[in-house]
């Protein structure tokens, strides 16, 4: 049973060096595709323990077996040409760039993409509870350079209906736990209408616990959309996802008035830890974001995580980070229980 709030992850963890230099061995012929598997699988393993000791409740594999959180799916999904050129990202750093797909065909699903044997293998060496994050249609959309459709509404949802199946899976795979990520959200207000119609058609029939992750992007320790939350309310509510998870830390509470505005009955995931500083929180300072969010939020509907993934930053800060989150909510509570 979880305590009360409840400390999880957002997804991704530090990814360690050496397993790029794993791959770029596979990848030359130097090491066999089980040479590489087993890098994969010990990685894996270190993260589990990392998240484990730091004592967070429910964590994920770290995404480590992910080229990144868009390429994985748009090199396994039919439709998808992985030879684009350098596209920016967000709207605020034209600099910040990354290599992008293009679309050229509609898209289909071609064959599983294999989340379902990662689920098992997480659940495998995990003894706390689980969850695995999913990259949503609207971000798989909008990193790529759109060839084919006459819109880019129409190719999220094609990619809506292959995601949703991908779910299923992941149900059937025994998995009770899933957050879908959708980081850019906050640069496009204007689509809510629709882009709620698809999340919702995208966790339809997904017999599971689910969480919608929207930030403000996250990429080489820097913010990527000049977007607000504000933008994005009420109609965000409108999805069917249990939780709602936004960042906090990195914008001293801005955002959270919105829930006093909007009362909602959906959880809350409460971002604490600011993946763009390099500074490692004390407790202290967590306690007292933890603190302001529960003018806001019943503690009941509240669990607590980091603002965004950790993927972009060295492992001993990761680590410590996870750790100052888990003993701030430990102080909070031992608060709350105090008082009752």
């Amino acid at each position: 049973m979880l305590p009360l709030l409840p400390t999880t992850v957002i997804g991704s963890y530090s990814f360690p060096s050496w397993l790029g230099k794993v791959r770029e061995l596979g990848t030359a012929g130097t090491l066999t595709p089980q040479q590489v598997a087993e890098a994969h699988d010990a990685a894996v393993r270190a993260v589990i323990h990392d998240q484990e000791l730091a004592g967070v409740d429910i964590i994920t594999d770290g995404e480590i077996r992910r080229e990144t959180m868009v390429n994985f799916f748009s090199m396994r999904i039919h439709g998808f040409d992985m030879s684009g050129k350098l596209k920016a990202i967000g709207n605020l750093d034209p600099s910040i760039q990354m290599m992008d797909p293009v679309v050229r065909e509609k898209v289909r699903r071609k064959q599983g993409l294999g989340m379902d044997d990662h689920f098992r293998f997480l659940k495998t060496n995990a003894t706390h509870g689980t969850k695995v994050c999913v990259t949503g249609p609207q971000m798989l959309a909008k990193r790529a350079t759109n060839e084919f459709y006459p819109s880019d509404k129409e190719l999220i949802f094609d990619l809506t209906d292959i995601l949703n199946e991908e779910l299923r899976g992941l149900v059937a795979a025994g998995c009770t736990f899933i957050q879908i990520d959708e980081p850019i959200w906050v640069g496009y207000p204007q689509d809510m209408p629709w882009l709620v119609e698809s999340f919702n058609r995208l966790i339809k029939g997904v017999q599971a616990k689910t969480a919608l992750h929207v930030c403000y992007g996250n990429y080489q320790l820097k913010k990527l959309f000049t977007g607000q939350y504000a933008e994005l309310f009420p109609a965000i509510l409108d999805t069917h996802a249990d939780q709602i998870s936004l960042e906090f830390a990195v914008s001293d509470g801005v955002g959270l008035e919105l829930f006093k505005q909007y009362p909602t009955t959906k959880e809350v995931v409460v971002g604490v830890i600011d993946v763009k500083d390099e500074a490692v929180e004390a407790p202290a300072t967590v306690a007292g974001r933890i603190r302001k969010a529960l003018e806001f939020i019943p503690a009941e509907k509240m669990y607590i995580s980091p603002d965004c993934g950790m993927k972009f930053m060295p492992r001993d800060r990761a680590f410590g980070k996870l750790k100052a989150m888990v003993e701030g909510t430990e102080m909070v509570r031992a608060e709350l229980t105090g008082k009752r």
